[in-house]
């Protein structure tokens, strides 16, 4: 659950002389700017208005910046932009630019390995794929690397189909015990066709990625 919402932070305050309280009519007031701002989880993400107050340090009245009669709108205008926002009040977004830099950063660094993986299949890689021909929402299956020989990659596909990435194989799930033959150059067609959505490797057992299943003929149906 995201907890946002916004708050107020006073930036500064400055009593007034000779300024008599509409409400209780003494002079003990005080003009005070203040910045409101947008949390999320009480953290500052960013301000969006800064307004000026008065208020009566007897009996508490305020008085909006719309209603302030005291000198020109000008006036207050200037005086408002006399003080500073501070820095902190864009820490939430400073911390948004960086985690979306990093992400970013991080996407192109795996992207790049991939890429080096694909160029460079080893025994024991996994490929998830994405389907064109699949029109069901299970449009997405896994290729394990057996073995390696010259041009050609002998793969075992997994036994079910997912309906989008998948990093953990379903317990009941496996590679089969068997192999086919596909061209490195197929592989990399799969990629440049955006049909390869992941490259596995150095995985752990929590994957399932060792898992294997035995194959079985499907049973011919009778005529």
């Amino acid at each position: 659950m995201i907890v946002y919402g916004w708050n107020t932070k006073i930036l500064k305050q400055a009593p007034l002389e000779n300024y008599e309280c509409p409400n209780c009519h003494q002079n003990q007031s005080a003009m005070v700017i203040y910045a409101r701002y947008v949390h999320i989880f009480w953290l500052p993400v960013f301000p969006y208005k800064k307004t000026a107050t008065i208020v009566c340090a007897h009996c508490n009245h305020e008085t909006e910046e719309k209603n302030i009669t005291l000198g020109t709108k000008e006036v207050i205008q200037k005086l408002k932009a006399t003080v500073p926002l501070p820095i902190y009040l864009f820490s939430g977004t400073a911390l948004i630019v960086l985690a979306i830099a990093y992400f970013t950063y991080a996407g192109r660094k795996d992207s790049e390995r991939e890429q080096a993986y694909l160029k460079d299949p080893h025994v024991g890689d996994v490929y998830l794929v994405k389907s064109k021909e699949e029109k069901s929402q299970y449009n997405h299956y896994l290729m394990k690397v057996r073995k390696v020989q010259g041009d050609s990659l002998w793969v075992s596909y997994s036994s079910f189909n997912y309906n989008g990435i998948v990093s953990k194989l379903d317990p009941k799930d496996g590679f089969y015990n068997v192999m086919y033959a596909i061209h490195k150059d197929g592989i990399l067609k799969l990629s440049q066709s955006d049909e390869m959505k992941k490259v596995f490797r150095d995985y752990s057992s929590y994957t399932g990625f060792d898992q294997e299943i035995e194959y079985h003929e499907p049973d011919s149906v009778a005529k």
